[in-house]
């Protein structure tokens, strides 16, 4: 670090790794847990909060206006950070400027902006604290955006004719990362461009035979394009440089995340490596309702939008209608088909080649879902769904209720007087069953009424059958989202089986289909058909419950009704 024109000692390793979680997450607390879990692993000692507050506290001895800076909050640590203070935020404002000078065709601008950009890395990020395993899941995003960003100069600099200057540091870069093949088509394109048609030729042989025996794939189509470009000589290809230029500005249309968003570390984690990888690929976030998927994938998106400089798109499922349509048109497709099979397929061939972040919130079935997929290409799809999806090369992520210290650490986030009242803050949460929704609601109501203590609200909550009523406010109310999910169940035996499953803490299919008077394996695919729409949760044993707040719903509805042998209530 370097203040006033002099470099300054960080001191100790734990010293420096606390100062580097923390500036990876300027302006927000930063939980004790993880600060924990950051600078001692799996294996932090008993004295581990005491010394935490030892090196937090040499750290305000050692920045300059330290004691403004550091701040202890009640769950953790918050560092503040002034406009340009911080490398990793000039280098993004610099990347940001260079990608929109690069769409614009500026090839000029966006080359002066992205060296500016990548003159601020020195090294590799966080240099020698790189390796932690806490710091891993931030460092990896950053450093694919730096990997990206360098791929965009060369761009740039081939715009402006710099084929041969280009040909040592691309063979360099390519040597560095084999799998990538941005630098191999600029490689190609430079080698072309400087007369060296066995190069070019070349350099696309070796790459084919690389990712045959490292991945068992074959080039992209557009690198397949290129080389048969090179075999025809192709006149465009000294003309026109390998720019992805547009004539409209890539789209940047993710809602703004959760401003209270905490815990999750592992989710998000896990959809970062998967959406940001070197093949990216579609996620799916599944869960009951209110469990908080959206704002998970909010979060993510807005972690990893800079690695998707063609743009971020976002649709909330539940609201639109032809959505290849609608996604064609913010990709600045003025001339979309009708059909909608025709607009999906020129919808894939616009995603194959750019590094676009889909979001697709709130979906309920797989099938319009697969026509949105592109085959290949670095786009990135990220949806939710309140159940798995059958989507082919998806991975799921299963989205389960916040912990107690979780759903804690967001209440206090929501109503910071919730850490003087821990007692009641603690009954809050488990009232909640640690579903977001629910702790916002309750958040909500606390702030709408700052004179009532948070005992005030436990004691309201505290009874079983007027949970639900007082869990609702300005709009938004839990026994709406439960009954917003019930609606999807179109099945009078599953439905049936949904009311019994309130009287039940866990019930079998043998004993549902005896209370029911219906066929035991009718009965059990009943129980599953709730779990795969989120309903129920199947327990060990061959056991099905409901989560805690569903449970309430469910009682709500009243008792189950014996069936006929198809199933359909004997009164209706």
């Amino acid at each position: 670090m370097r203040a006033r024109g002099t470099n300054v000692a960080l001191g100790s390793l734990k010293q420096r790794l606390l100062l580097a979680t923390l500036l990876l997450n300027p302006g927000r607390p930063v939980p004790i847990r993880r600060l924990v879990r950051a600078l001692w692993a799996d294996e932090p000692p008993m004295s581990a909060v005491a010394n935490l507050r030892t090196y937090a506290n040499r750290l305000r001895q050692v920045l300059p206006d330290g004691a403004q800076r550091i701040a202890g909050r009640q769950a953790g640590y918050e560092l503040t950070l002034r406009p340009g203070e911080l490398d990793l935020h000039l280098f993004t404002e610099r990347a940001d400027a260079g990608r929109t000078a690069l769409s614009r065709g500026d090839h000029a601008a966006a080359a002066r902006h992205l060296g500016e950009a990548l003159s601020a890395c020195r090294g590799a990020v966080l240099e020698d604290l790189a390796d932690n395993e806490a710091l891993a899941a931030l460092v990896a995003p950053v450093e694919e955006l730096r990997l990206a960003v360098t791929e965009d100069h060369f761009d740039a600099r081939l715009g402006l004719g710099e084929h041969r200057e280009l040909i040592t540091p691309l063979r360099e870069f390519a040597a560095e990362h084999p799998l990538r093949e941005r630098p191999r088509a600029h490689l190609v394109t430079a080698l072309y461009r400087a007369g060296d048609l066995a190069g070019a030729l070349a350099v696309f042989t070796d790459y084919r035979r690389v990712i045959a025996d490292r991945l068992g794939l074959e080039p992209s189509p557009e690198l397949v394009k290129l080389h048969q470009a090179v075999l025809d000589r192709d006149p465009g290809l000294t003309a026109v440089s390998t720019v992805r230029a547009s004539s409209f500005r890539a789209p940047k249309e993710l809602p703004a995340p959760c401003r209270s968003f905490s815990g999750r570390e592992r989710e998000v984690a896990r959809l970062q490596a998967l959406l940001c990888g070197t093949t990216p690929t579609a996620a799916v976030v599944h869960g009951q309702c209110g469990v908080g998927k959206s704002a998970l994938a909010l979060e993510v998106a807005h972690r990893i939008a800079p690695m998707f400089p063609d743009g971020q798109l976002y649709i909330d499922l539940g609201q639109a209608t032809r959505v290849p349509h609608r996604l064609l048109r913010h990709l600045g497709v003025s001339d979309v088909p009708h059909a909608v099979d025709e607009a999906a397929a020129l919808l894939r061939s616009r995603l194959a080649d750019q590094a676009v972040l889909v979001v697709l919130d709130g979906a309920t079935g797989p099938a319009p879902l697969r026509e949105l997929m592109p085959a290949t290409g670095p786009c990135a799809v990220l949806i939710t769904s309140r159940s798995p999806l059958l989507l082919d090369g998806a991975e799921h992520v299963r989205l389960t209720p916040l912990s107690d210290v979780d759903g804690l650490e967001l209440l206090t986030r929501l109503v910071p007087r919730a850490s003087a009242e821990p007692g009641a803050a603690a009954r809050i949460v488990q009232c909640c069953h640690g579903i977001p929704l629910a702790l916002q609601i309750a958040g909500a109501i606390l702030a709408h009424r700052p004179a009532r203590p948070l005992a005030w609200l436990a004691r309201r909550l505290a009874p079983d059958w007027r949970r639900l009523a007082e869990l609702s406010f300005g709009g938004e109310s839990v026994r709406a989202a439960c009954a917003a999910a019930f609606s999807a169940v179109d099945d009078p035996l599953a439905a049936n089986a949904f009311r019994l499953l309130g009287r039940y803490e866990l019930c079998d299919a043998a004993t549902a289909a005896g209370e029911l008077g219906a066929d035991p394996l009718e009965t059990e695919a009943a129980l599953d058909h709730l779990v795969d729409l989120g309903l129920a949760e199947w327990s060990d044993g061959d056991t099905y419950r409901l989560p805690g707040l569903m449970r309430l719903f469910a009682a709500e509805l009243g008792p189950s009704r014996r069936t006929t042998a198809s199933g359909v209530p004997r009164h209706p």
